[in-house]
């Protein structure tokens, strides 16, 4: 992150909204490294919400993008074999 986040949890999750959406942007542009780091980002983010701010559908939407990075990970190494 370039600069300090404010502390509103609604604001921190408008965020990690963002950068979920930019990682299905990133494998459309095929640049799976770059939405590598945007997952990062955005779990890096989700994570710094204070306790009891959490978000079960943010959340569900974080493990989606991580299955769907994975997926897209073994598929490449698979063609690399």
């Amino acid at each position: 992150m370039a600069f300090p986040l404010p502390a509103d949890p609604d604001f921190r999750k408008t965020c990690v909204g963002f950068w979920l959406d930019e990682i299905d942007d990133r494998i459309e542009m095929n640049q799976p490294d770059n939405a590598e780091w945007a997952w990062k980002e955005a779990n890096a983010i989700y994570l710094s919400l204070p306790l009891g701010e959490g978000d079960p559908e943010l959340e569900h939407r974080i493990f989606e993008q991580r299955v769907k990075l994975d997926n897209l990970t073994y598929i490449t190494n698979e063609n690399n074999l």
